[in-house]
This record gives structure tokens, C-alpha cells and sequence, in this order.
């Protein structure tokens, strides 16, 4: 504890007078708006006013944590120094409204539209074709918005501010380039692509002028009080106020309010307290200064100004040069929105409440020996420690954080700190690190100050290490090997899933203090080939190639054109289910999950807490279902019925019991918990991995359902191999969660489904109430993204939806929760598969036993045999393989269709099968593929194009050098083919009118847009069949009456139907007006003259696996993925990617561009990022942006190249042309390769006899990397 000082607060002068006020006042889109108080909570957050209050359902909402961008708007003020305008981009789902006083605020809808422009930002990132779903669009402008309106731009800047915004579609690579586009210095690739962006930007500036003639009104920044209720919301503008408040108020609970970010942290932070205080206009507290030898900040500074200024000050003060390094560090906090409203005072706060929190911003400023400066109510000033602060008791009286004093350090000081995260941007530290070492004259250490972040809660410094360090060279190896074996006592990580194994965390923080001194050691001091030890990774610009052809004299088929409907996304006028306006006495749902592991039986569900509740309406399960407790039926494609709501016994953790009914969406999340379930506790411990079924003994799970003997065996074998591989689940994480709207009817139920299966919805819901299909109509404009996982597993929610709207004939909107979506819902089929294999010399198989066991969940339903069978066996003879194929029940939710499911899982499989064969063996890896390709398939042609186009052999042989040079940063490259079979499934219908008053066209279809594009090329080729504008056609949406008994979207096959089906119809309408058409009649007048003869101006068309001419066929590629590995941190930068897919003649190169490469980096976030983590009783604790990881915009690879060859028509394919939508995703398995080659490299320096190769165990994330870089702290030498 510090001395204190004198007070600030003086009670002769009067305190500052607070109105009381009814209402919220501020401005949106420049127009003053007011909110009235009646309508509001202290929770009621801006996003939820603008979607629910206002309509305004262009800004999204999807993980209301402020981890997904979908929701971000912009705030516009006053620089306090420089006056001039700042632009700022915030998580609107984080922001109370009633912080929203006096501000500007700018939503999508604002910026631009369709009835007065579009920005510039709209329409580049439409042209970039820059948007897929659409979903995300919305979020992605308008977070360049604020970067735009804040003056000129660079590319870096633009990468590096994307960390917030989550697109699951494109693979980012488009969106980048496309505001790439719109920075000083873009380089002409990127303009060439746009080369109107410049007029776009003047066009709209001099519309904007026209516009914003007029500023906005000022609103009053007196202090304010609103009365909700019992509960009291105050706005101070002075420290003294802020006590005052405080000291009057010596009884109440409270909570500051700034940024009001760590409600997407602790959920708690939204229990409701009596009295709110918002700091976030206190000068005080605002305040940043070098005062002498100290910089001061205040506490409630956001992250994004402490950068700024940090940085600033290192340019300008040589002592305090260090805070670089912490303004880089801050950096990689959180996101630029969160960065943006975040506070110093409430990161440190976080830590206070949650000492497992594992803040950057405390440990940087507890490794500087920073002090806080608190004040009480009284006035007085103490400064304290940062691990003082957080173990003081806030509770015994009122403390403001008011500034943060860092120290300046001469330069025998050396500052390095470290956050290791399990991608690029926008997550928590795995472990953080901050190292502080001062030096003597003579190079000794005076002191050190080691401190480690998520070791364990109560751990900061280690004490032992730092005394130990006291007078000692730590530029010598024996004194580094004592500090790595104090540290290895010292250091004692906890078990806190679903955080990395304590293993795991031990080894890091070791390796970091290494990292660090390497970083700082004398050149001449280390062995050149460690001293790239000592830098983080660093990522370029990123860049990219496509190349592909097109025939611009069949316009508009096979042209280069943006998707229909992307200005619609960008400006965020497309309407998504949850965006339909609620009815008149509307309701929502919210379903009830069970909340205990797997065979745990129902005794008894009492509703009563809910239900007493004034705002909730029903609840209903099983035993109030109508017709039958099913939302699967038994089909082509699925094998089984699942129960809508668990029957008694449960068969997994969160399995849906019930659906609670309620007046607000609100108010249904506040009464879930209430409902109350008394459960008989399990027998026997959940199985939850097929491994531990198999270990087990249960056979009664296991089911064999294919053996594929071998035909021949070789008798030359001169190698063995033998090992496992597994792979697990994946989030589909479609940025549009679950959703839908039932509508009673006069005689049934009217359904807004966000569904890939029209059919299923509706032959569910029938059997669930048990009425006629007949009155039940379902309708898709569009989904915000699927992925596989709205096909059979969105019929789940529409099914409890329809239901509650059929007992209670009002309607209902369900909309789940991300937890929600992460936790009920099944994900991909896990694999594992165990195998030997037999060798000749020349890598070519003699025999393969395989067997192979797919994780189906609790039951089996969905049947991926078939893709996962192909592509396991087909790309190489396998006339040697004997395979054993088993489906194996385990006690999680049942797994659904993934993006190319079974697909992915098969060719990871055997291409882990080849690489380990290749390091068993010694022989090349492109060798040991190419002398077992089979010669039913060209891929041998794909290889060589791919040696040379990407110039593999040259890259392999730098790659060899750089990693004999360097011991502690490891390339690796790995080139993998593949072979994709898309199996024709039906029936897809499409239907196409004309109408005779001007000729324009209207299409509706079975299929449904999830970003595909399949409106688009629907829209083309029927341009194209009738030599038409595509402007003439309109797409509608898709009906169950239209296109009834229509299959579902999904397995690449959708767009083949859909467009096969508008060719018939187009045909059969052109052979009815043959008789009217004469040389040189306009379209217009021939489709006048057939209608006043008669003619039916509407036809239908049908695609079924029978159609002559069509057949199943194959889609080839090649990826091939080079990477650079930290070794001391697991961490890697996946550096390039050269993809090569066959795609026929492509009816539209750059949606089948944006496919390929969305694809890949789904790919790449479940072979690196993504990891799925259960609790020992079945419980999904990856349920949230905060726990799962899928990539960002900077871990896509940097130089992201993408090829389809040219003149390869698809001979059984609808006009020539090949699916895109699935096949790349699965050649992600490259990065996981590439990464082993890079670490085989890694585990031999460490010992020559250590194994290249390590298996496929999950996600080669941070922690699989550095685990198995067979690295130890003996190894870590100057």
C-alpha cells in the first residue's frame, strides 16, 4: 500500500445538480431519437433497441459476447485534444442503451440503402464478391466504415482490424481485398479487379456532402438520473460527482459502467444491481499525461486510445521506448469494437471478480511495476500494486480506479512480454507471459520480475525464479538450466478444462522465458542457428492469385458475375428469419435442456417458477406433443426418428426436454433456469469418444456395417507400419443461429424455416401434430449460412416452434442462443481408424488392414458411408486394402451432416495413412502418393501441374536449408490430391414463369440460398436459355408448394438440380412459343404474341439421378500448403497455399472462387483451431465465442493462390459444369501435414532418434504443436 494523499473531494462547493430524466436521448443517422425510459432495463442493450424496439434488423445479432462482428454500428464524437471527428467501431449487443445519451450513432441501414445509394463500402465489398451468406456483411462494412470516415488508409491497417468480425462463408481472403481496394496503397492487382473504385468513392462523397450539410444537435452532457423501477441509473461528468454518488449511497449494491465489455466474458455482470453509475464521461478518469518520470493514464481510457498513446509516448521519450512493446501487446486484447469501449479500470476490475481471468493488462502493468491509483469516497488517494489490487476487498468500501502510473526505465532495463493464443487474433491467452530484467553496469542481473498468466489462480510471479536470478549472467547456459529447473518446481498449472492440459502450460511458460532471453541476448553470445528463437512470428500483407476462364459470349452463364443479392446483404436490407417483423400477439420460445449426463432418468419436470412468471405463456414436452415425439423421419437419407424431446431417458448432456413459451425473448432467458427437473442419477459413466466404447468392450454400440476385403496381397514388403488417427467434432458455427417462425392458419401452420430441407420441415411437423402435410406450408427466402447443419437438425426447432404455435394459434419465433446451437445440436462425425500397412521399396502397398470406427452421436440417423467410403479408396489402387467400416453409438448429441461430410474424415484418414507410410519409410511423400495412385483417375496429371505451377521441388529444397539453419523456427509443406465423388440425389424442382406485359422472368425452385450462389446461376442460365438480360429474371423464394417434396440442399448437388431443372423448364417454354418466334422479334413480343395465343407461360422442370445424359462424377484437386512453426510456442503462420479444383466449365468463376477458398478455411479452422471439449459427464464446454475458435482474418494463408484448369468440361455434368461447394474443404488436411513436416524437422534436432512423425490425434492446435516438438529445457541454449 502507498502513502495517501490529500483528498479531492470538498464538500463547501456545491455538488454538481443531476436532472432526473424519462428518456434517452441520441442521434441515429444524424436524426435526434428518442427513447423513452418506460421501455427500457440496464440490460436492455442497443442491439436488442435498434433489432426489437426500432425494426432496424440490418445490424445482426448472433453471439451477443461481442466475438462475431455481426452486430457492430459506429459511434461518431469529438477527439477531446484535436476536436476532430472519431469513428469508432462497437459491438452493439454490449452497449446498454442507456449509455447511449448524447450519441452518435451510425447503423448499416444509415450509411447506405437502395433508395438513397449505396456506399462505397457496400458496393466494393459486393463487386469483391465479398459476401456469401450475407450474414456478416452487414458487420464487415460497417466496421471498415469507422476505419473509412477516420481518414486515408493502409492495407496493414485494414488486416489488422477485422480481428471482431467472423465470417464463416468466404475464407475472408475477398473481403479483404475487397476494402484492400479502397487504401492508399492498394497495388494494382487489387484495383485491377475494381477498376471503378475511385468513382464509386466520389460519388458518393459528393452525396454525402449533400447530405450532412447540416451537423447534428448537441445534446446536453449534464449529469442525468433515470428511475427504472427500484433501480437508478446515473450519468456523471466529474470525479466529484462520482464520489459523491457513492458516498450517498453507502447501502446500495452498484456497478460503474464504461464499456460494459465483460458481459461477453462473465454473464454475471448481468445480474442487476440498485444503482448504475456511468464513468465513461469523467474527464478525471479520461486523462493521460507524462508527468516527470511516470506515464499516467487514467483508468477508464479504452484500450484502443491507450495503443495510440502508448505508442506515441515510445517515439517521443526514450525511457519510456518499452511501452512499444505494450502498446503490441494490447494489441492482440480482445478486438478493435471491444479494443474501442473496453476500459483500463475494467479489464483490471474482471481480474478483481475472476482471478482466473487471465488478463493481459494486468500482467503487463504488474511486470512494469505499474500503480493504481484508487480513490474513496472521501476524497482520498492510495497507490497500490496491481496484485495488491486484486486482492483487495472492495466490498468494506467504494474504490475508483482513477489512473495507472507506469514507471520509465533506463535502458539497463529490458521489457518483454508474450500472449500465445490458439489463433491469430480476438481470443485469450493460452498462457501470458512478462519478463522485466534489469541490468548492472557490468551486465549482471540486478533484478528480475518473471510473471505468468492461466498457470493457476493464484499464481503471478515466480518469486523463487526471480530471487534466484539476483547477481547472475543470464547470458550464461548453467544459469539458465538453473532457472529452468526453478521454474519447473515453481510452476504448478492447475486442471481447468476447458483451458490446455497443465502439461501444456508448464512447458509454454518455460519456453517463453527462453524465447525472451533469446530476444535480448548479445549476438555474439548465441548460436546463429537460435537466434530466430527470440522473434514472434511476424504476418505479411496478405496476397492472392485466381485463375480461371470464361466465355464472355455466353454471357451470362459461365460470367464473372457477383452474387444476386449481395447489395441486399451489404447494405443489410436482406431479411433473415429472425428479421421478420413480430405479429400481432406474438410469442417466442426457448427450448429446456437437460442439465445431467446421459442416462440419467426423468422423475419429474416442474414448470411452476417459469410459469409464475407474468411474461411467460406455456411450457410443453413430450407429453403435450399431439401426433408423434419425432422431428426425423425415415427417408433416403436418414435411417431413424429422433425424439423431439427426450422421452425419460436422457441421451446426452443439454438434450432438448421441453419448450418454454413467452411474451419476449428476453423474458424467456431469465425463466429457462427456473424450470425445474428432478433426474435419477446414471448407473453407469457417459461414453463419449469411440475410443472409449471400444475400450470398454461394448460391442452392443458397435456396428460393422461394410468389410471390404482385399483382392490380392504382395509378398514384397519391406516396410510395416502401424498407428491410429482420430479426428473429432466441428461447430458448424453458420452465423445465423437455429431459427424459425410458425404462423397458425385457417387449417394448419404457415412456417418461416431456416432450413436446407423444405420436405423434412414439413413431413415432421405434420407427424408431430399430427395433421395433414397438405396444411402445412414452409417457406426460405435464404439461410445465414448452414454448413450441413440446418438439413435435418433445423427441423428440431421448427418442429417445437410449430408446436407451440399450434396449442397456443399465435404465433411463435424461436430463436437459439449460440450456447444454445453449441450444446443441443450434433456436429461432425468423429473418426478413429487404426491400421497396418505392408511396403516394398518403392512405397507402393502390398496390404492395408483398416478398420475404421465413425462416432454417430447417441443415435444413428444421418448416413455418410458413401462419401466417406469414396474418398478413403478411391484416389489410390485399393485393391490391397482390407477395410473394416463400423458406426459406433456414444453419449453426445447425434452428429449431423458437416460441410462434405464423411468426406473430410476419409481423406484425412488416408492421407495421415500416406505421410506416416512416407516417414516410416524414408521414402518422399509426393513418391510414396504418386507409385499407389490408381489408373482409373487423372490425378496423377493434377500432381504434376502442381509441382510445377506451385514450383514444389525448388520450395521443398528452401525449405530444407532454412530448417537446417534454424533450430527454433521450423517450414513445412505438404501437397495432398484428392478425389471427390458428388452422387446424384433428387428430386429438385424448379419452376420458371414469363409474364407477358414485359417479358421479365420469375424463377422459384426447390433449392435454398445459404450463400452458395444457387439464386445466381439459377438466374444465368436461365438468362442464358433465353437470350435475355439477367436483369429481366427474378428469383423467388423457395415454397413447399412450388417445389414440394424437394430434397435437401446440401452434398454439392443443389445447384447441379436446381439449374438442370431451369434448363428443362426453359426448354419446354421455348419449344411452346417456337411457333411465334420470327428472325429479328424481340423476347418481348414474342412472349406477347405466344400469351395472346394461348400459350402457358409457366413450366416446370425436374432433376432426378435418372436423367439421361447426367451420372455421379468425380471433382480432382491438389492443395498444396507450406507453413512456418514456432517450436518454443506451437504457434505457426500458415505462409502459402496453392489450390488447384476442377470445376468443369465453372457457370460462375468467382462464386466457385469464393466457394473453394470459404471452403479451405473451414478446413483449416477444424484441422487448427476449432476443438470441440467435454465435460466428464457429456457437457459441451466449448459453448461460446470465448471457448471455440473458428479462424479469423489473419489466419488465412498469406499468399492464398487458387486455380481451375481450363477446357475441362464435366461430361455428365448439368452444362458441363462441377460442384464447388464441398470439395476443397477437405484438403485442408495439407496444414496439419505441412505443420509435421516442419516438426519432423524439430524432433530430430532434439534427438536424431526421435520419430519424424507424430499421429493425428484432433486438432493440430498450439498446445498438439508444441507437445510434440519432443523439446525440453536441457535443449534451450544460448
Amino acid at each position: 500500500m502507498g502513502a495517501e494523499q490529500s483528498t479531492v473531494e470538498d464538500d463547501s462547493q456545491p455538488a454538481t445538480e443531476i436532472k432526473k430524466l424519462t428518456e434517452v436521448k441520441f442521434h441515429l443517422q444524424g436524426v435526434e431519437h428518442v427513447a423513452k425510459s418506460e421501455n427500457i432495463t440496464p440490460n436492455t442493450s442497443l442491439n436488442f433497441y435498434l433489432r426489437n424496439i426500432l425494426k432496424m434488423t440490418g445490424t445482426k445479432a448472433m453471439c451477443l459476447e461481442g466475438g462475431c462482428g455481426a452486430c457492430l454500428v459506429v459511434l461518431q464524437n469529438k477527439d477531446p485534444i484535436t476536436q476532430k471527428d472519431v469513428f469508432l467501431a462497437v459491438n452493439s449487443c454490449l452497449i446498454p442503451l442507456l449509455s447511449c445519451n448524447g450519441w452518435k450513432i451510425f447503423t448499416i441501414e444509415g450509411i447506405g440503402n437502395s433508395v438513397e445509394g449505396f456506399h462505397p463500402l457496400q458496393e466494393v465489398l459486393a463487386r469483391f464478391n465479398g459476401t456469401q451468406c450475407g450474414f456478416c456483411s452487414p458487420g464487415m462494412v460497417m466496421n471498415m466504415y469507422a476505419l473509412y470516415e477516420s481518414g486515408k488508409l493502409t492495407m496493414q491497417q485494414v488486416e489488422n482490424s477485422f480481428s471482431g468480425n467472423t465470417c464463416r462463408c468466404t475464407g475472408y481472403r475477398s473481403i479483404l481485398t475487397a476494402f484492400k481496394s479502397l487504401c492508399t496503397d492498394a497495388d494494382f492487382g487489387i484495383l485491377r479487379e475494381c477498376p471503378d473504385v475511385e468513382d464509386l468513392v466520389s460519388c458518393y462523397k459528393e452525396r454525402c456532402a449533400r447530405k450532412c450539410s447540416t451537423d447534428c444537435n448537441n445534446v446536453s452532457k449534464e449529469p442525468f438520473l433515470l428511475e427504472l423501477g427500484e433501480i437508478r441509473w446515473i450519468k456523471v461528468h466529474s470525479l466529484k460527482d462520482l464520489l459523491r454518488t457513492l458516498r450517498i449511497n453507502p447501502q446500495a449494491t452498484y456497478r460503474l459502467v464504461a464499456g460494459n465489455t465483460a458481459q461477453g466474458v462473465y454473464r454475471s455482470y448481468k445480474d442487476t444491481v440498485d444503482l448504475y453509475i456511468d464513468v465513461t464521461e469523467v474527464p478525471e478518469l479520461k486523462d493521460y499525461k507524462i508527468q516527470g518520470d511516470t506515464c499516467m493514464v487514467g483508468g477508464n481510457i479504452t484500450l484502443t486510445i491507450a495503443i495510440e498513446f502508448f505508442n506515441e509516448v515510445a517515439k517521443s521519450y526514450p525511457s519510456f521506448s518499452y511501452l512499444k512493446a505494450v502498446a503490441d501487446h494490447i494489441d492482440l486484447v480482445a478486438n478493435v469494437p471491444v479494443r474501442n469501449r473496453a476500459t483500463i479500470a475494467g479489464n483490471l476490475i474482471i481480474k478483481h471478480d475472476h482471478h482466473d481471468f487471465p488478463s493481459d493488462i494486468f500482467l503487463i502493468l504488474e511486470t512494469v511495476g505499474a500503480t493504481i491509483t484508487l480513490v474513496n469516497v472521501s476524497g482520498q488517494e492510495t497507490n497500490i500494486s496491481p496484485i495488491d489490487f486484486i486482492n483487495c476487498d472492495l466490498r468494506k468500501e467504494p474504490l475508483v480506479i482513477k489512473t495507472i502510473n507506469l514507471p520509465s526505465f533506463p535502458t539497463t532495463f529490458k521489457y518483454i512480454s508474450y500472449k500465445i493464443m490458439p489463433r491469430a487474433q480476438n481470443v485469450h491467452a493460452l498462457v501470458n507471459a512478462g519478463f522485466v530484467f534489469k541490468f548492472d553496469n557490468s551486465g549482471l542481473l540486478q533484478s528480475a520480475t518473471i510473471v505468468y498468466g492461466n498457470i493457476s489462480v493464484p499464481f503471478v510471479h515466480a518469486n523463487v525464479t526471480e530471487r534466484l536470478l539476483a547477481g547472475k549472467n543470464l547470458f550464461d547456459n548453467s544459469v539458465l538450466q538453473q532457472v529452468y529447473t526453478s521454474l519447473t518446481n515453481e510452476l504448478d498449472p492447475d486442471v481447468r478444462p476447458p483451458d490446455p492440459s497443465p502439461e501444456f502450460r508448464k512447458k509454454l511458460a518455460i519456453s517463453l522465458f527462453y524465447k525472451a532471453v533469446l530476444s535480448i541476448a548479445p549476438s555474439d553470445k548465441m548460436a546463429s542457428k537460435n537466434k530466430s528463437g527470440g522473434a514472434v512470428l511476424q504476418r505479411p500483407i496478405s496476397t492472392g492469385s485466381q485463375d480461371y476462364e470464361y466465355n464472355k459470349q455466353k454471357y451470362p452463364w459461365t460470367s464473372e458475375i457477383p452474387k444476386l443479392g449481395a447489395l441486399s446483404q451489404t447494405s443489410g436490407e436482406t431479411k433473415y428469419v429472425i428479421d421478420l417483423p413480430d405479429l400481432p400477439f406474438q410469442l417466442y420460445g426457448a427450448l429446456v435442456l437437460a442439465k445431467a449426463p446421459a442416462n440419467s432418468v426423468i422423475r419429474k419436470i416442474n414448470p411452476d417458477g417459469a410459469l409464475g412468471r407474468e411474461d411467460i405463456v406455456a411450457f410443453y414436452s413430450k407429453d403435450d406433443i399431439p401426433g408423434d415425439n419425432v422431428f426425423t423421419i425415415l427417408t433416403p437419407l436418414t435411417t431413424s426418428e429422433e425424439q423431439l424431446f427426450c422421452d425419460g431417458r436422457v441421451r446426452y448432456y443439454d438434450q432438448p426436454i421441453g419448450i418454454l413459451v413467452g411474451k419476449s425473448q428476453e423474458a424467456l432467458e431469465n425463466a429457462v433456469s427456473l424450470v425445474l427437473v428432478t433426474y435419477d442419477s446414471p448407473n453407469v459413466e457417459p461414453l463419449l469418444t469411440s475410443r472409449q466404447v471400444v475400450k470398454e468392450g461394448r460391442t452392443d454400440r458397435i456396428t460393422q456395417y461394410k468389410k471390404n476385403d482385399a483382392t490380392r496381397r504382395g509378398n514384397d514388403v519391406k516396410h510395416v507400419v502401424k498407428g491410429s488417427f482420430d479426428i473429432y467434432q466441428q461447430y458448424h458455427f453458420h452465423m445465423e443461429n437455429q431459427c424459425c417462425q410458425a404462423i397458425p392458419e385457417d387449417k394448419g401452420l404457415l412456417v418461416y424455416a431456416s432450413t436446407q430441407w423444405m420436405d423434412l420441415v414439413q413431413c415432421a411437423i405434420s407427424r408431430v401434430l399430427g395433421i395433414p402435410e397438405s396444411q402445412i406450408t414452409v417457406m426460405v427466402r435464404h439461410c445465414g449460412g448452414a454448413f450441413g447443419g440446418k438439413i435435418t437438425r433445423a427441423s428440431l426447432i421448427a418442429c417445437a416452434t410449430a408446436l407451440a404455435a399450434y396449442k397456443l394459434k399465435k404465433p411463435v419465433k424461436m430463436w437459439l442462443p449460440l450456447t444454445t446451437n453449441m450444446t443441443a445440436i450434433g456436429k461432425r462425425f468423429p473418426l478413429s481408424t487404426d491400421y497396418e500397412v505392408g511396403l516394398d521399396d518403392n512405397g507402393v502397398f502390398q496390404y492395408a488392414n483398416v478398420t475404421h470406427y465413425t462416432d454417430v452421436g447417441s443415435q444413428f440417423d444421418e448416413d455418410i458411408s458413401p462419401w466417406f467410403e469414396q474418398i478413403f479408396q478411391t484416389i489410390y489402387t485399393s485393391d490391397t486394402f482390407t477395410t473394416s467400416y463400423n458406426r459406433v453409438v456414444t453419449d453426445t448429441a447425434t452428429n449431423t451432416w458437416t460441410r462434405a461430410p464423411g468426406s473430410v474424415e476419409g481423406l484425412a484418414a488416408i492421407e495421415s495413412i500416406m505421410e506416416h507410410c512416407s516417414y516410416a519409410s524414408g521414402i518422399d511423400p509426393i513418391q510414396i502418393r504418386t507409385a499407389n495412385f490408381s489408373n482409373q483417375t487423372p490425378i496423377l496429371t493434377y500432381m504434376n501441374d502442381m509441382k510445377t505451377w506451385a514450383n514444389i521441388d525448388k520450395r521443398k529444397a528452401d525449405i530444407a536449408t532454412f530448417n537446417k539453419e534454424n533450430r527454433w523456427k521450423k517450414k513445412g509443406l505438404a501437397v495432398i490430391p484428392m478425389s471427390f465423388d458428388v452422387l446424384l440425389l433428387g428430386p429438385h424442382l424448379a419452376t420458371v414463369s414469363i409474364f407477358h406485359g414485359d417479358g421479365s422472368v420469375q424463377i422459384s425452385h426447390g433449392g435454398i440460398e445459404v450463400g452458395q450462389g444457387i439464386n445466381t446461376k439459377a438466374a444465368q442460365v436461365c438468362a442464358y436459355k433465353f437470350g435475355i438480360p439477367l436483369e429481366k429474371v427474378t428469383i423467388l423464394p423457395s415454397h413447399n408448394f412450388i417445389s414440394p417434396n424437394n430434397l435437401a440442399t446440401g452434398g454439392t448437388i443443389a445447384t447441379d438440380g436446381v439449374t438442370y431443372g431451369i434448363v428443362q423448364a426453359c426448354d419446354t417454354l421455348l419449344e411452346r412459343m417456337k411457333p411465334y418466334r420470327t428472325e429479328g422479334a424481340k423476347w418481348e413480343d414474342i412472349v406477347k404474341t405466344s400469351h395472346d395465343n394461348f400459350v402457358v407461360l409457366k413450366a416446370s422442370g425436374l432433376y432426378t439421378p435418372s436423367q439421361p445424359g447426367l451420372g455421379n462424377y468425380r471433382v480432382y484437386g491438389v492443395c498444396a500448403a507450406e507453413v512456418i512453426v514456432d517450436i518454443l510456442t506451437g504457434q505457426h503462420i500458415v505462409t502459402r497455399v496453392d489450390l488447384t479444383e476442377d470445376t468443369g466449365i465453372s457457370m460462375n468463376p468467382i462464386l466457385d472462387v469464393g466457394q473453394a477458398e470459404g471452403a479451405l478455411i473451414m478446413g483449416l479452422g477444424y484441422q487448427t483451431t476449432e476443438k470441440i471439449v467435454f465435460s466428464y459427464e457429456g457437457k459441451v464446454l466449448t459453448n461460446n465465442t470465448w471457448t471455440y475458435y473458428p479462424p479469423g482474418a489473419k489466419d488465412i494463408p498469406v499468399e492464398f493462390n487458387v486455380k481451375f484448369p481450363k477446357d475441362n468440361p464435366n461430361p455428365v455434368g448439368v452444362l458441363k459444369s462441377k460442384g464447388t461447394g464441398e470439395p476443397a474443404i477437405t484438403l485442408a488436411i495439407a496444414i496439419p501435414l505441412a505443420i509435421r513436416n516442419a516438426l519432423a524437422s524439430a524432433r530430430k534436432d532434439a534427438d536424431q532418434s526421435n520419430p519424424p512423425w507424430y499421429r493425428i490425434n484432433g486438432t493440430t492446435d498450439v498446445e498438439n504443436v508444441l507437445l510434440h516438438t519432443l523439446s525440453d529445457p536441457s535443449q534451450y541454449v544460448l
